[in-house]
């Protein structure tokens, strides 16, 4: 009988410790960042408003942006090719395409091919897979996906993983007005 309660205390605790399988989305009660005020257009690079004017995807995939503590003030933001939707990258003295982000052509809805080391869930049924781009790196990659958002963002970082993770957590809508 105290082997079963032993063996019971110890599965009610790995169950509520919030750990989770390699592989599979860590638990997270955070709300996203993204439901924080929208950042005003005046607020981001002219790029972003632009890029995401002109793209194809533009009805279902909002504008986001990073917010401005989390650029590297010799960073510059710059267009960044993404068929049928839409890119900003920047440029750090030295490293062309140092980080950026999208709002692929490609639905949100399209299984990733890539089986993601890392995972991300928030309290508003968001997700993020993310890891070495290519599988093998050194250049990291994040598929984001928004709820309520009809395409697959990407978010990348030459600057490691850390880097790309803090990206995530700076991520913000943009008041994109008509």
């Amino acid at each position: 009988m105290r082997t079963g309660l032993i063996l019971s205390i110890l599965l009610i605790s790995a169950c509520s410790s919030g750990g989770s399988e390699p592989g599979q989305p860590a638990p997270n009660v955070q709300p996203a960042p993204w439901s924080m005020a929208p950042l005003p257009s005046s607020a981001v690079p002219t790029v972003y408003l632009t890029e995401w004017r002109n793209a194809e995807n533009r009805a279902t995939c909002a504008p986001i942006a990073f917010a401005s503590a989390a650029i590297d003030r010799n960073a510059t933001a710059r267009r960044a090719n993404f068929a049928g939707g839409w890119g900003v990258a920047y440029d750090l003295p030295g490293q062309r395409s140092a980080f950026g982000i999208a709002g692929a052509g490609v639905a949100a809805s399209e299984p990733s091919a890539h089986q993601w080391p890392y995972q991300r869930t928030w309290s508003d049924g968001s997700s993020a897979g993310y890891g070495p781009e290519g599988g093998t790196g050194p250049n990291q990659l994040a598929y984001l996906r928004i709820a309520g958002q009809g395409c697959l963002y990407n978010v990348w970082s030459r600057l490691g993983r850390e880097h790309l993770e803090g990206l995530l957590d700076a991520i913000r809508l943009v008041d994109a007005p008509e």
